[in-house]
């Protein structure tokens, strides 16, 4: 009897222990409807079991969230809590919804998608006249395993909450190059313009994150700019240009956890839905601003694989190249169907930069490798159209007091154009999309000028790097004493491989018809000194590779932001196609394409 009643006293104390309140708490308030709405909060409702339906996982909401499940109020229960922060666009606030201002949290409640566009999808919005838009005030959203300061995935954040499930994926992660591991991640490598790995469109890696959290910087790159610039660049202002480039190395949940709209018929459907394999619109950025792979392949690249909303070009470009997304994006494969995981290295996100068509094309591709096309990169000829950057010129053009040698003149676009056709080290001709570049403030004495077109690998740069790259550039020219702002100024070109926005063949003309290349470019109106709207050429024959401007009249002069830097994007080089050397049986081949009986 005493036994029973000490069994039963037991079980008493265990219901209303410290212990068993903290595994419940959370679903005390969140778990129940009624309670929810009567706090104003019914969009937090949170039922377990519906959580525990879109995650597809066992975790309870302190494995994802942390939190102090022990606390009885609100504010002893939510410190530490994770979750998803906005980031205010001028002063890289990270901010919570709970402390958000009422307008600008009106319609942004509950994580889900909404507006038309995928590309933001699930930032703030705010309503005009009934219609969401995008909250201005707001540059991009991001995930709890981010840290506030640096916008950068913490490995240790991660190790807490994912890590206690997914232990062994989590450290593998670390050592891939998306996770930043050690001699994988390539843009860190980029410190200044005239260094061994060469010049990087996307910008130098001003900030270096400080181990083990990444959750603040040093000023070792800083400092090492500064000692090649004739312009200082500020702590401050390396840090906020490190931000940019941190929203787009990911985390976790950047890639595995993706939110829906509720619905009833689809319990794996809701605020918390997370998927195992990521989609293309989760490559693109998944809706919390355009980032991620959204902007090196329609921008930089210009050859997007789902272009639709997410088309850079310019408003002549994007009405021929959105209806035209990469066929693989059309029959509905996924990124990661085509660019595996490496198996040799077995990192978790270590994804094959190289894609392999025998895996889908098998026949053809035997057929391919015994043509006469067996030196051409298959994108040369399915890759026919692209947009994208038509300059990047990185200045210090800028409000009075706020110049400084890193600013990023992006905004010009070309039209929809034909990508030029190159031979890579390895002798493949692959096509690229050339973009004439700048950067000013340099020290002159430093600059190199290319030879020749400078693919990213060792030896020819001094970088580290788990694949070959088929990326290249050249140092073309250096005007000294640009102007008072950029002083010297170094000329270069930037050729990054395009192979998605794949389809059918470009004609057999466009590439034979002649040994020169030349490709008329129509670009938007930017933002550089008087350089408006108006178009270049992109030339290669035997000579030169070479960016040619109009000769400019006196009706439609060329503006005076180009005239020093006109004639300094060419490279000489033979960069002509090959001569046909069997007339006839080119002839018979391009009949044979033109009745759709092409053998390659």
């Amino acid at each position: 009897m005493h036994i029973k009643r000490l069994l039963l006293l037991s079980g008493i104390l265990f219901l209303i222990s410290p212990v068993y309140a903290a595994q419940q708490s959370c679903g005390v308030c969140h778990g129940d409807p009624a309670k929810m709405a009567g706090l104003g909060y019914p969009h937090f409702t949170m039922i377990i079991s519906e959580v525990q339906a879109q995650t597809k996982m066992s975790a309870d909401c302190t494995d994802c969230h942390m939190g102090n499940p022990a606390g009885i109020d609100k504010d002893r229960a939510h410190e530490g809590l994770l979750t998803v922060r906005a980031v205010r666009d001028r002063t890289w606030e990270a901010v919570v919804r709970g402390t958000m201002k009422s307008p600008e949290l009106s319609f942004w409640r509950a994580l889900e998608p909404r507006g038309e566009s995928r590309a933001d999808a699930l930032m703030p919005k705010l309503s005009h006249d009934g219609v969401l838009r995008n909250n201005p005030d707001f540059k991009l959203i991001m995930w709890h395993d981010r840290n506030d300061e640096t916008l950068a995935f913490n490995p240790m954040l991660a190790e807490k909450t994912c890590g206690k499930c997914h232990e062994d994926i989590v450290k593998s992660y670390l050592r891939s190059p998306m996770g930043g591991g050690k001699d994988a991640h390539t843009q860190s490598q980029y410190k200044t313009w005239t260094g061994g790995a060469g010049p990087q469109s996307c910008g130098l890696w001003t900030g270096k994150l400080a181990e083990p959290q990444q959750a603040s910087f040093t000023t070792e790159n800083v400092i090492f700019f500064n000692q090649h610039s004739t312009m200082n660049l500020s702590d401050k202002t390396a840090f906020e240009n490190q931000r940019r480039c941190n929203q787009c190395h990911v985390g976790c949940l950047d890639c595995h956890y993706s939110p829906q709209r509720t619905d009833a018929k689809y319990p794996y459907k809701g605020q918390h839905t997370f998927i195992k394999k990521p989609g293309p619109v989760t490559c693109y950025g998944g809706g919390k601003s355009f980032s991620c792979h959204a902007g090196p392949l329609e921008r930089r690249r210009g050859d997007g694989f789902i272009r639709a909303e997410f088309t850079q070009a310019t408003d002549e470009g994007k009405k021929i190249l959105k209806d035209i997304p990469d066929i693989h994006m059309q029959k509905g494969i996924y990124c990661v169907d085509c660019h595996e995981p490496n198996k040799k290295s077995g990192i978790h996100a270590d994804l094959q930069r190289q894609a392999d068509c025998a895996k889908c094309h098998a026949k053809v591709v035997t057929v391919y490798k015994k043509g006469p096309h067996r030196k051409v990169d298959c994108a040369s000829c399915h890759t026919s159209l692209i947009g994208g950057y038509a300059f990047n010129f990185w200045s210090a053009i800028g409000p009075k007091g706020k110049e400084n040698p890193l600013t990023r003149i992006q905004d010009y676009l070309v039209g929809a154009v034909t990508p030029l056709i190159v031979k890579n080290p390895k002798g493949t001709w692959i096509p690229v999309h050339i973009v004439p570049h700048t950067s000013g403030n340099i020290n002159a004495d430093e600059v190199v000028l290319s030879t020749k077109l400078i693919f990213r690998n060792s030896p020819d740069v001094h970088i580290d790097r788990l694949y070959f790259s088929n990326d290249a550039f050249a140092i073309t020219g250096l005007v000294k004493n640009l102007d008072d702002k950029d002083h010297d100024t170094m000329v270069w070109l930037n050729a990054d491989r395009v192979a998605h926005a794949t389809g059918k063949s470009r004609s057999c003309g466009s590439c034979h018809d002649t040994t020169t290349q030349k490709i008329e470019t129509p670009y938007s109106e930017g933002s550089y000194k008087d350089v408006g709207e108006g178009k270049y050429a992109i030339v290669a024959d035997e000579k030169s590779l070479r960016v040619v401007f109009p000769t400019g009249t006196e009706a439609n002069p060329l503006p005076e932001g180009l005239v020093q830097l006109k004639d300094k994007w060419t490279l000489s080089g033979n960069f002509a196609m090959p001569k046909i050397r069997d007339r006839k049986g080119y002839e018979k081949l391009k009949q044979m394409y033109l009745n759709e009986t092409f053998v390659h």
